[in-house]
C-alpha cells in the first residue's frame, strides 16, 4: 500500500526489505530493459533444502526418451513442462549448507540474480522483487538465497497474512479509485517538491521533473493493482480456506513457523507466488522452503524424521534412504501443485507458465555427502522461449568435470532479456549453458 512518507519518496521510494536502486539507476534500467527482448519471461525462483541422492533424483535414459526415478515421481505428470538438468557444480564459495544456500542463486556475485532481475526492471512493476517464505526463519535459519549485496540476505516474508497485505493491501483498505488516489506519495509530497524545484537551476529541475514522472507511472501502477481495481487483481480468490493466526496466539514459534502450519501456509505462499505473476506485480518472485539443514518435521507424510536428519541417509541402507525420497517426493509434490496452479492461471497468450520460468533449486548436490556437485536444477515452463520435456546431462563437459551453475544463471539472465555474458564465478568460462536455449 503506497504511504504517505516524504522522506522515503526522497530517498528513492525504499520498499521495506525490496530496496530499489537510487532514481537516476532505475532510470538508466529502465533504458536497458526497452532494449532487452521484446517477451522476456518472469521468473520464479524456488528453493527447498539439504540437497537430494542424485540416483533417486535425476531421470534416466536420453534427451526426450527419459524416466524419473522416485523422488522426481510425482513431476511425472508434468514432465513436458519441465526440463531436467544433470552435471552442473556450483564452485568456490565454501561447500557446507550455509555456503551453498549463499551461491545457489549469486555464483558467487554480490547480488543475487532474482534480486538482479527485479531491479533491472524496477520501474515496470510495483515491487522490484518479491521474497515469499515457508518456515524459512524457523530455529535461526542457516541462510537465505536472496542477497540485495554483499553479506547482505533479505529475509524472506514466512507470514502468509502479512505477505498478502504488502502485495494487495490490507483488508478495509480504500476500494475506490478516487479514495485511493489520497494515498499517494507524490500528491502528499507536492509543497516539499515545489520547494526543492524554487531552489535548483534548469537542468536540475528538468531531472527532477523527469523523476517525478516516473514515479508517477510507478504509482499508476501500484494502484492498478490494488483492491478495488476489478478482475483478479482486484478481487484476489485467496485463503478460500480461511486460514488464520488464532486470537491470542503468542508463542514460539510464530504460528505460521510451526510444523503443523508447513503444508498450510506452503499452499497459501504458492497461491500467494501465483497471483502476483498473473497481477503483474514482479518480475522476479522467489519462495524459499525452509532453509538449509532444515528442522521441519511432518508426521502428517508418513514420517517424524526431520529433513535434515533424513538428509544423512546411510548410502548403503535402503530403509535409511526411503525417509528421505519421502521427504523429496513431498516437495515434487508441491512443486507438481504450483505448476499446475500456474497452468490454470491465464495469461496474456495461453497460460502463466507458458510466460514464466520457473527455478526449482537446492543447496547441495548429494546430501550425505554436503557436495556441490551433480546438483537438482530443473526448469519449468516456456518463457523466454525454452522448450521443456528434456532431460540435459552435462557431466561430460570439460572434460567430464561436469559445467557451471554459474552459466545457467547467465542464462536465466537472457531469458529475462537482460544481455549478459556473466554472473559470478567464472572459473569454468563465461557465457549461457549450451544447449538450453535455441
Amino acid at each position: 500500500m503506497i504511504r504517505h512518507d516524504r522522506r522515503r519518496l526522497l530517498r528513492g521510494l525504499v520498499h521495506g526489505s525490496l530496496a530499489g536502486l537510487p532514481l537516476a539507476q532505475l532510470l538508466a534500467r529502465s533504458a536497458h530493459a526497452q532494449t532487452a527482448a521484446a517477451s522476456p519471461a518472469r521468473i520464479l525462483f524456488v528453493y527447498i533444502p539439504d540437497g537430494c541422492s542424485p540416483e533417486h533424483w535425476h531421470p534416466r535414459g536420453s534427451t526426450t526418451g527419459f524416466t524419473l526415478p522416485e523422488m522426481t515421481q510425482p513431476l511425472a505428470a508434468h514432465r513436458n513442462d519441465l526440463v531436467f538438468l544433470r552435471g552442473l557444480n556450483m564452485y568456490a564459495g565454501g561447500s557446507t549448507h550455509e555456503g551453498g544456500i549463499r551461491k545457489v542463486l549469486t555464483a558467487t556475485n554480490d547480488v543475487s540474480l532474482d534480486v538482479f532481475v527485479g531491479q533491472y526492471y524496477r520501474e515496470q512493476s510495483a515491487h522490484a522483487s518479491i521474497h515469499l517464505g515457508v518456515a524459512s526463519t524457523h530455529e535461526n535459519g542457516a541462510g537465505y538465497v536472496s542477497y540485495l549485496g554483499s553479506e547482505q540476505p533479505i529475509v524472506p516474508e514466512d507470514n502468509p497474512l502479512r505477505a498478502f497485505e504488502r502485495l494487495f493491501g490490507a483488508p478495509g483498505s480504500p476500494s475506490d479509485p478516487e479514495a485511493r488516489r489520497q494515498l499517494s506519495v507524490l500528491d502528499a509530497a507536492q509543497a516539499d517538491l515545489g520547494r526543492l524545484q524554487s531552489r535548483l537551476g534548469q537542468t536540475e529541475r528538468d531531472k527532477l521533473d523527469r523523476h517525478t514522472e516516473s514515479l508517477r507511472a510507478l504509482e499508476n501502477r501500484i494502484l492498478a493493482a490494488d483492491p478495488g481495481s476489478g478482475g483478479v487483481c482486484g478481487n484476489p480468490d485467496w485463503n478460500s480456506q480461511g486460514w488464520s493466526v488464532p486470537a491470542g496466539y503468542n508463542s514460539y514459534p510464530a504460528y505460521w513457523n510451526r510444523d503443523d502450519q508447513f503444508d498450510s501456509v506452503a499452499r497459501l505462499q504458492m497461491d500467494l507466488a501465483v497471483l502476483a505473476l498473473q497481477c503483474g506485480l514482479s518480475r522476479s518472485i522467489t519462495l524459499q522452503f525452509s532453509h538449509a539443514v532444515s528442522p521441519t518435521s511432518l508426521p502428517q507424510i508418513g514420517t517424524s524424521q526431520r529433513h535434515h536428519d533424513s538428509s544423512h541417509f546411510d548410502a548403503n541402507s535402503a530403509a535409511s534412504i526411503q525417509t528421505f525420497i519421502t521427504w523429496k517426493r513431498w516437495y515434487c509434490e508441491q512443486f507438481a501443485y504450483l505448476l499446475q496452479s500456474m497452468k490454470n492461471a491465464p495469461g496474456s497468450q495461453g497460460s502463466l507458465l507458458d510466460e514464466t520460468l520457473v527455478l526449482l533449486c537446492s543447496e547441495l548436490g548429494h546430501s550425505a555427502r554436503h557436495d556441490h556437485r551433480d546438483m537438482p536444477f530443473v526448469l519449468a515452463g516456456r518463457g523466454g522461449g525454452l522448450q521443456p520435456g528434456r532431460f540435459l546431462d552435462y557431466r561430460t563437459a570439460n572434460g567430464g568435470d561436469g559445467d557451471t551453475h554459474a552459466k545457467l544463471l547467465v542464462s536465466l539472465g537472457n531469458a529475462a532479456g537482460i544481455p549478459i555474458d556473466r554472473f559470478g564465478y567464472t572459473g569454468h568460462g563465461t557465457g549461457p549453458l549450451s544447449g538450453l536455449f535455441a
